[in-house]
């Protein structure tokens, strides 16, 4: 699929092109009204920016069960943990979003950014569970955000907390308010992940 700058305006307005007609990657943002393809349209060819743009409308593979992995990303152990988990769900037949396997730097684009942000969006639209890495003395703040949408969006979601140190009480282990979204149900370990995942 090819990707192109829908003007020199905007520079999130990025397009493809379908027979001859294009149309905003960003639906969310612009709509998906098409438009005719004209010669001379500027292509999109760094490489960052094409995977952004691809994993943001291919989010999962078809015909599979699909799982949102939200969490932290932000140093080894957490990218690790998510990782980890997240093979072993695609091991059992799952489709996993990832959000760490698209990185954005200090030297992304614009619209390598705002790729990042509209695929998490869509991605947990077509979820049907998330599967939420909550370790550490507070969820983050992105994390946080990622349980919100889901829970509006009436997502299942399915709470991870392996870390042994416990801040609030072994009732809760989480915000009150976050775990009051998912009646303080939290698991410890992938193993129980995957069962409550597979309770339906």
């Amino acid at each position: 699929m090819k990707f192109y700058f829908g003007n020199h305006t905007d520079p999130l307005f990025a397009v493809y092109e379908k027979d001859g007609v294009c149309y905003p990657v960003f639906a969310e943002k612009y709509g998906t009204n098409g438009f005719p393809y004209t010669e001379g349209m500027e292509l999109i060819t760094d490489a960052e920016t094409n995977e952004a743009l691809t994993k943001y409308m291919y989010p999962y593979e078809e015909g599979k069960p699909a799982i949102y992995m939200a969490g932290p990303l932000f140093n080894e152990g957490d990218r690790y943990t998510n990782q980890r988990n997240s093979d072993r769900l695609r091991a059992l037949g799952y489709t996993t979003f990832l959000p760490q396997e698209v990185v954005i730097t200090n030297k992304s684009t614009v619209l390598v950014k705002a790729a990042c942000f509209y695929m998490d969006l869509k991605a947990i639209r077509l979820a049907d569970a998330l599967v939420v890495n909550c370790n550490g003395i507070e969820i983050d703040s992105g994390t946080a955000a990622e349980i919100g949408l889901g829970y509006g969006l009436g997502k299942k979601l399915v709470l991870y907390k392996s870390d042994v140190r416990n801040y609030y009480n072994e009732t809760f282990r989480l915000n009150n308010f976050v775990g009051g979204l998912v009646d303080n149900r939290v698991y410890r370990t992938i193993d129980e992940v995957i069962a409550a995942l597979q309770e339906g």
